[in-house]
């Protein structure tokens, strides 16, 4: 089996968030389908396809649009640091991304795009140019109100008590920016997840899924890189949840008995409407077909729950081990925004253009230092 360490760089990043997009848009259309009606529409076989535009292409929703985001505001915050020589703004930068895409689901492209003119702190950067992104599709009630109140939560100071999955489902370019330093990954995945969600197994399931994508694009392998995830997890306080969600996913497993996935199988994890119940599905669906893209995807949309977390992390996952090659071709060429997404992977593998002393005039206007 193939793994991340086989790849370049570029190509790794590139085929986690592109794997990534193509599970959260297969699973779009059945998101709140139970399995009765999606086989009752689709087959025994559930969907195998993009299925929900006549035209046969697929569109990702929130959960792309905020990992896409999460990895400006990581960019942002990289290159303020390389400009001024200081980091530590990072949570409250990518607060502020976050209120972009905030942007993208209250008004229209011409509104933003008319103030992007004259842009100030808000509205700045490339991302609010990408009028793909101006779509609202089903984003989470829980991030949108945290959002809108405008205050910034944190693991000490929480502004709710949810652990919806809306904290898991857009961590995977913290994985990558921080590849280098799992702990750290896992650090700043719970951090960036309480911005919005302040149930510590909301926070957690995010820090666990962020060091698992920087385990897995260090080369290790699956099962390596969760137990490595789960030594982090149990050093935390309020870890519980979290933990006894993995091991039931590993019960599970042992129970299918090398056989395919059935549904029932995912649903004794729960529907993934909260965090450690999505990270269980994905983990589950994502070991059982770890050398295989399509199989792995295609289980994880298939299920009476949260059909388009659970493909985009799994898609996450699988496209960062099996590498791009492994993602059909007809996903790769039909999916709408593609080019966005490989290019906020390129630019994450990049890190920063220009230094302290030469600015970089494009790398400025797409991630200003602020």
């Amino acid at each position: 089996m193939k793994n991340s360490s086989k790849f370049t760089k570029t190509e790794a990043f590139k085929a986690c968030l592109l794997g990534g997009a193509i599970g959260d848009a297969l699973g779009a259309p059945i998101e709140f389908w139970s399995i009765g009606q999606i086989k009752s529409r689709y087959g025994n076989t559930g969907i195998s396809d993009f299925v929900e535009f006549k035209d046969g292409r697929g569109r990702f929703t929130d959960d792309t649009q905020m990992s896409l985001f999460t990895a400006e505001g990581l960019l942002r915050a990289r290159h303020r640091a390389m400009l001024r020589g200081i980091g530590g703004a990072l949570h409250q930068i990518t607060f502020y991304s976050y209120r972009r895409w905030l942007l993208t689901q209250s008004n229209s492209f011409g509104e933003v795009h008319s103030r992007l003119l004259n842009p100030d702190m808000l509205y700045s950067g490339w991302l609010l140019t990408q009028e793909e992104l101006y779509s609202c599709r089903a984003p989470g009630n829980t991030c949108l109100q945290a959002l809108r109140n405008g205050k910034m939560g944190s693991m000490k100071n929480p502004i709710n008590d949810s652990k919806g999955c809306g904290t898991i489902m857009r961590m995977a370019p913290v994985g990558l920016m921080f590849s280098d330093n799992p702990d750290r990954a896992f650090s700043e995945g719970c951090h960036l997840s309480a911005l919005t969600h302040g149930h510590p197994t909301g926070y957690l399931s995010g820090g666990f899924f962020a060091a698992l994508i920087a385990f897995l694009t260090n080369g290790d392998n699956l099962r390596t890189a969760i137990w490595k995830c789960m030594e982090i997890l149990t050093q935390q306080p309020d870890h519980d949840e979290v933990e006894e969600a993995v091991l039931k996913m590993f019960s599970v497993l042992k129970e299918a008995d090398q056989r395919d996935l059935e549904p029932e199988d995912l649903q004794k994890l729960g529907g993934a409407w909260i965090a450690e119940e999505d990270l269980a599905i994905s983990l589950l669906c994502a070991i059982r077909y770890e050398s295989d893209f399509e199989k792995g995807v295609i289980a994880a949309i298939n299920h009476s729950g949260d059909s388009d977390s659970t493909g985009a992390i799994t898609g996450n996952i699988l496209g960062l081990i099996n590498g791009r090659d492994s993602i059909p071709d007809k996903w790769q060429s039909n999916l709408h925004g593609a080019a966005i997404v490989l290019e906020i992977a390129e630019d994450l593998a990049i890190g920063v253009k220009g230094n302290s002393f030469e600015q970089d005039e494009e790398w400025w206007e797409k991630y200003p230092g602020n």
